[in-house]
């Protein structure tokens, strides 16, 4: 028994002295919570010193309260709101260029991803490309695409979630579905998360009991693969 305690101890000891070191930096989105906080959005981007606003959402959140109290706030700031409501709900290549485009022709200055996952995604991506514009393969992560980093600092963009589950206001990734290779891939780069989230729980209070759900299920994906990444 103690020659068997003395070698499990050893192999433990073997195999710690035998990993190799990493450096982890932990670093998030400014979050902002509480009932009400979309209210304080063109507040926030009024500081930000921003003026052409992309409101990023999908079609069936134009009438929700999360988008028209986000019109609102811009508005009451005396900023300019402009609405792009049409984000996939798996984006693709396409959905995320047709963005792009629409934040070049409107020279934005200012992203607000309102909705999951996929709209705070998409702002993600039509803020990239309009700041640094280059052939859209050019950010890809690799093999897809050339994986070459974001250049340098985005505009201003914040997150408003009404969902719970893909975490997308803190992240710097943007995923989508390649459809030339039917391969699901991101763009991904710390310079890509959004200045600040706005966690209002008066935009979730109204989701179907189905994507509830799916977003739980969304929580303990993302938590399993971190886990076993390590």
């Amino acid at each position: 028994c103690l020659n068997s305690s003395m070698d499990f101890w050893y192999q433990i000891k073997f195999n710690m002295n035998n990993l190799k070191e990493t450096a982890f930096t932990i670093d998030s989105s400014t979050i902002k919570f509480g009932n009400g906080v979309t209210e304080e959005v063109g507040w926030e981007f009024k500081k930000l010193n921003c003026n052409n606003i992309m409101i990023i959402t999908d079609k069936k959140l134009i009438d929700h309260v999360s988008v028209i109290k986000t019109i609102k706030s811009i508005e009451q700031n005396n900023l300019n709101p402009i609405l792009f409501a049409d984000v996939n709900v798996e984006p693709t290549d396409s959905s995320f260029k047709k963005a792009i485009e629409f934040a070049i022709t409107n020279n934005i200055d200012g992203f607000v991803g309102v909705g999951g996952g996929s709209s705070m995604d998409t702002a993600k991506a039509a803020n990239l490309y309009s700041t640094y514009p280059a052939d859209f393969m050019t950010y890809v992560n690799a093999p897809i695409g050339k994986g070459k980093l974001v250049p340098g600092k985005l505009k201003p963009m914040i997150a408003i979630p009404t969902t719970t589950g893909t975490g997308s206001e803190t992240t710097g990734t943007a995923v989508f579905d390649y459809k030339e290779m039917n391969a699901k891939t991101a763009i991904a780069h710390r310079e890509l998360r959004p200045l600040i989230g706005l966690i209002d729980p008066e935009n979730v209070r109204t989701i179907p009991p189905n994507v509830v759900a799916c977003s739980g299920l969304d929580v303990l994906c993302h938590g399993l693969e971190s886990y076993t990444a390590i």
